[in-house]
């Protein structure tokens, strides 16, 4: 016969622990008071339902905001060229006046 037969650590069997590996007692979420197993299911509806709050708390930025910001880029990039396009066309008239005031200066004096 063993000698290990009928040992047994800290007076578990070896069912029992067995039982602690695949299935641990609850594990406390620090800061939360919220407590789970690890097959508790209920942690993906405690995290859809806090789900807004993670992102303020942390920054994060979701896809739709992504998108918003893209559209919003866009749109600046759109006016700055209007704005050097409508800057073309001032210097351009600019250039027209001083021509035409050269012209008056000179026929004047």
């Amino acid at each position: 016969m063993s000698e290990y037969i009928g040992e047994q650590p800290s007076g578990e069997s070896i069912l029992d622990r067995l039982q602690d590996m695949l299935f641990p007692k609850d594990i406390d979420i620090e800061g939360t008071g919220y407590k789970r197993t690890v097959i508790d299911r209920s942690i993906e509806k405690y995290l859809d339902q806090h789900f807004d709050e993670y992102i303020d708390e942390y920054g994060l930025i979701r896809e739709l905001d992504l998108r918003i910001y893209e559209e919003k880029y866009n749109g600046v990039v759109e006016d700055i060229k209007v704005v050097k396009e409508f800057q073309k066309d001032v210097n351009a008239e600019i250039a027209v006046l001083k021509r035409r005031l050269d012209k008056i200066e000179t026929h004047i004096l």
